[in-house]
This record gives C-alpha cells, structure tokens and sequence, in this order.
C-alpha cells in the first residue's frame, strides 16, 4: 500500500497575497485523489508544498507520520525519496537523453550495477510506450513522449507517493485519454498513494477515487469521487459543468464573494451516497461517470478499500463553512531595507551550504571540470583583450607621474605593484563574471523556470552538491589561472609601453622590480582572485536558483548577477587591499 499523507492546517502567502489558508486534508493510501480549482488558486503551489519546497506559514505535512515543514533539509532529502513527481512539462535534464534521464535516480541513490539499471529503465520505457527513443535528448521528443518520459523517471525507484502535476497540459484529448488510463494502470501495478493536480473536468470525472477543490484561497471541498460529482455545492457544481453562471468568474476580482446559505444537514432524496447539498442554481449531475478500469482486465487493489470506505461511512465528505472558518492572517509585505538583508542572508548561507558540500562526497568531479574548461573557454580571451590596454593606461600613467616626480627608476616597480594587486584579480573576475557568470546564471535559471532544479530536489539529490559546488569551484580556478595569466600579461604590456612609447631604460624598469615588489604581493593578488571568483560563482549561483518564471525573469537574474558581483567586488577589493596594507609592511618599510 502507498505511503500517508496527512495536511493540517497549511497556510501560504507570496507577499500581500494569500495563496490558501487553513487547508487540511488526508489522501487515502494507495488510492488516486485529484485535486481541481480555478487558474491561479495554488493548486501547482500545494504540489510542492506537499514536496518541501516551498515552505508554507502555517500547518503540518506528515508524510509516514513525519513533519515535512519542520523536518531539517536533510530529512526532506530523504522523505523525497519516497516520491515519485510528474511535472508539467517533464521536468528532464536537457544534458541528458531518455535513458539518463531515467536511470538517473537509480544511480544517484542504489547500488545496482548497469546492466540491473538497465533493465529496470527498459522495463519503465516500456511501460510509458518509449521503448525507441531511450538515445533521444529531450528536445527531440514531443511535449507528450516527455511527460510520459518524466512518469517513467518518477517511477524507477518504485516510489510510495506519486504526484502528479497538470498531466494534460498542451496535450490533445486522445493523448490525455491514454495517459489517464497509464496512470491507472501505474496505480494497479503499484499500489501507490497518487495526487493529480488538473482542472481538466474530463480527467477529473473518470480518474481518481477522491477530489478536492480549491477556491477563494480555501479547499471548499474534499471527499470521495462518488459524493464530489454528486453534491449541489454551487461552486463544485459550477466548476464541474464548465457553467459561466454562478459565483466563479472571469478572475478572483469578479468571483462572487457571498453565497445563498446552503444546507449540508440533509441527506439527497431517495438515499443515494453520502451527504449531497441543495441550492436553486447548481447543475448537480445527475448520473455518476464511469470510472477508468485498468486494462487486461486487471483489478486495483485501491478500489476494493475505497468501496469499503466510503460503503462504511468511514469517508465523511468535507464541505468548508464560511461561517466557522477563521479568516486568513494579515501579511505584512517587506520592505526594500527587509527583502535586501533577506538576499543578503540568503547569499550568505547559500555560502556556508556550498562550503560545507564540497567536502561531502560523493564530489561531482566530471562536472566541475567540464565547467572550469567552459569558464575558462569564455573568459580567457576577453581577459588578455582587456588586460592589454589596462597594462599599458597603468605603464603610462605611472611613467607620466615619476617623471615629474624625478622617480623614474621606481615605474616598473609601481606597475607591477598595480597588476598584480589590484588590476589583475580586477579585470579576471570582472571578465569571469560578466562572461562565465553571465552564462552560470542564465543556465541555473533556464533549469529553475523548467523545474529541473524541483526535480532533483525532490529526487534526493542537493542542487548544491551537484550543480553549485562546480560552477563555484569551476569561477574560483579560471580566476586564480587567468589572475595568473593577465599579471604576466600585463606587466609586459607596461614594459612595451614605458620601454618603447615613453623611451624607458628596461635595465632600469626590469631591476625596480626587486626595489618595492614582494612575494607577498604577488600572494595577496591570488588571494583576491580566490575570493573574487568565489563571489562571482556565488552571486550567479543564488540568481539563477532564484529565477523569477519565464524568459525575462532569466534575463532579470542575469543582469542582476552581473551587477551585484561588480559592486561587491569593488567593496571587498577595497577591504582586503586595506587590511594587507596595515598588517603587511611594504618592502624597505
């Protein structure tokens, strides 16, 4: 039998605006509950709440009997094994084709060799009717080989709880018809607890043993498929008969705010299943759809407990009463001064989570080498372009000035001094992260707008380990290494330009290095490109796992990567170059 799942309670709010308040409900192990409403009221947001990722006010979620919201992410890591999520649009690593994309929980949390792997991935693919395309990558199938592609990853770990995210979208009808029955059969061969998120009414009359229904920012009902499709609730009745008369409108704004008092004491004339409602302008329907069957003439074993549950009594319908309820707590919108220190917290543990990943293992070795040669790919040639004219404004500038000052054998002291310290880690990671981090960002946020990060999450696998780890260590060695090769660079662009433009002496230039310079300079200049390519991989990391929806949210997180990284690079160059000067004496000093 699948896993339990109890809700109790659960409150979220985005800003001023309440997504749902006070929503309790169980789903029925093993049985497959479908959960409808309206656009926009937060059923895709209770799917991942359900999942531990986004984290609501108020409320419990026990899953087994353990507390999701409560639980450390460590926990949650664990308790997500136990899921298996279908998103909207697949959700599948774009790197990967079919069959990776599939095997990839087995190799992430068993033991099994590849050939087992292999074998239970063939045997998903076929399920799924993919058998044939396990090479493809996912831009080369179509919007529904994917989601039956992302139903086949759900399931490789033989997963207690299945969840289920608008399985019709940008689906045909045909399509729809034969993934609702997939889902059936899936649920007869696995005896899993199942929550599909739809408000395609068709799916909702045919498929699940249970519903429930949000609106208004409330779960107005919940209770059996037998007693849902039957009540004369005016909202349900409405939303089921796809009527535009009635107290749902156009938008939120529009929706009727007061009902006609409804009597839910009464039972239906002449028997009939459980608890039915009255009201003069609902449209109850008047004969109950037909269930889906699984095919071959196979037997849900969830159906025979659900008949017996709601023949028993044992599964009370759940109508919300507006007079009982409490209303939704009042949320304060933070203020520029709040949500700026709250980013700041959040870089900052990002910081700490990443620190602390990368000495677990197992430590994603491929990945951060394919990423430091991509960092380094981008970078190098706009770092010696840039490095070039920096060397030569220094050289030129310094040479101008210890002439007049009569110290021209100190200019090429004074140049390496300004390349090594300050311009070199400068010009590196300014180049890095307008380049590599540019593209770090933009590609963590293509992942988040596609779910593919929610994926992994809830596959047990931590986005910071696998993706973050990399990417930041990647930024800090194509720093250090091009630090390296933009000093060299630009200190023999300094000497070509004192030497030849301004007619230095190089005997003279060459000698002055040894008159100011030290190794310590040339230590503080790594150390400033170490921590500078750790602010960059950083910075672009957080904005692109905090990518608002769509294209321009990316290009939102982007420029903000950008941004940010240049002024607080300027900061810390200031700090770190304050504190070396106070605590390391210069040379002759």
């Amino acid at each position: 039998m699948g896993g339990s799942v109890e809700v109790h309670g659960l409150s979220k709010s985005f800003g001023r605006q309440n997504i749902w308040h006070d929503v309790s409900l169980a789903l029925p192990p093993g049985e497959i509950t479908a959960l409808l409403g309206p656009s926009g009221t937060g059923k895709s947001v209770f799917l991942k709440s359900l999942m531990g990722i986004i984290e609501p006010e108020h409320g419990q979620i026990l899953i087994d009997g353990v507390d999701m919201v409560a639980a450390k992410e460590s926990q949650r890591l664990e308790l997500r094994k136990k899921f298996g999520v279908l998103f909207q649009d697949g959700a599948l690593f774009g790197s990967m084709n079919v069959y990776d994309n599939v095997a990839f929980p087995l190799r992430e949390h068993t033991r099994n060799s590849e050939t087992e792997i292999r074998d239970i991935v063939m045997e998903k693919l076929d399920m799924v009717g993919l058998l044939g395309t396990e090479h493809k990558l996912p831009g080369e199938i179509s919007g529904g080989m994917k989601k039956r592609a992302g139903l086949a990853r759900s399931l490789v770990t033989d997963p207690e709880i299945i969840l289920i995210d608008e399985p019709d979208s940008g689906l045909d009808p045909v399509r729809t018809s034969n993934l609702a029955q997939l889902l059936v059969d899936v649920n007869t061969a696995t005896d899993a607890t199942m929550l599909v998120v739809t408000h395609n009414i068709e799916l909702a009359r045919t498929l699940p043993d249970n519903l429930g229904m949000l609106y208004r920012r409330e779960l107005v009902m919940f209770g059996p498929r037998e007693e849902f499709l039957l009540t004369d609730h005016p909202v349900v009745s409405q939303f089921m008969s796809g009527d535009p008369e009635g107290p749902i409108g156009m938008s939120e704004e529009t929706d009727h705010r007061t009902m006609d008092p409804v009597d839910y004491s009464e039972p239906p004339a002449g028997g009939g299943v459980g608890v039915m409602a009255r009201h003069a302008g609902a449209r109850p329907i008047e004969v109950l759809p037909h269930q889906l069957a699984p095919r071959n003439g196979n037997v849900r074993p969830s159906s025979a407990r659900h008949r017996e549950r709601v023949s028993s009594g044992a599964a009370p319908l759940y109508v919300a009463d507006d007079d009982d309820r409490e209303p939704a707590p009042p949320v304060r919108r933070p203020g520029p001064a709040t949500r700026a220190l709250g980013s700041t917290g959040d870089v900052f543990a990002l910081s700490l989570d990443t620190t602390r990943a990368t000495f677990r293992r197992p430590f994603a070795a491929r990945e951060t080498l394919e990423q430091f040669w991509f960092v380094v790919s981008v970078s190098w040639l706009p770092a010696l372009l840039v490095a070039i004219p920096f060397g030569a404004v220094i050289a030129l500038q310094l040479g101008t000035l210890t002439v007049q000052v009569g110290a021209q054998s100190f200019t090429g002291a004074a140049s390496v001094l300004a390349v090594v310290q300050q311009a070199a880690p400068i010009v590196t990671t300014l180049v890095v992260a307008g380049a590599g981090g540019a593209a770090i960002c933009a590609d963590l946020g293509s992942r988040t707008i596609k779910d593919e990060i929610d994926a992994m999450r809830v596959m047990g696998v931590s986005p910071i380990q696998r993706l973050v780890v990399p990417r930041v260590l990647a930024c800090i060695g194509a720093a250090v290494l091009l630090n390296g090769l933009v000093s060299v660079v630009g200190v023999v662009g300094g000497y070509f330009f004192n030497v030849v433009v301004q007619g230095g002496t190089p005997g003279a230039y060459l000698a002055s290095f040894t008159a100011l310079a030290q190794i310590a300079d040339l230590w503080v200049g790594e150390l400033k490109a170490v921590v500078f390519g750790f602010l960059a991989g950083i910075i672009a990391c957080h904005r692109g796992l905090n990518t608002a929806p769509g294209p321009k949210g990316v290009g939102d997180s982007v420029n903000q990567s950008v941004v940010v990284t240049f002024l607080l690079l300027f900061f810390v160059n200031f700090v770190i170059t304050t504190l070396y000067l106070q605590l390391v004496p210069g040379k002759g000093a």
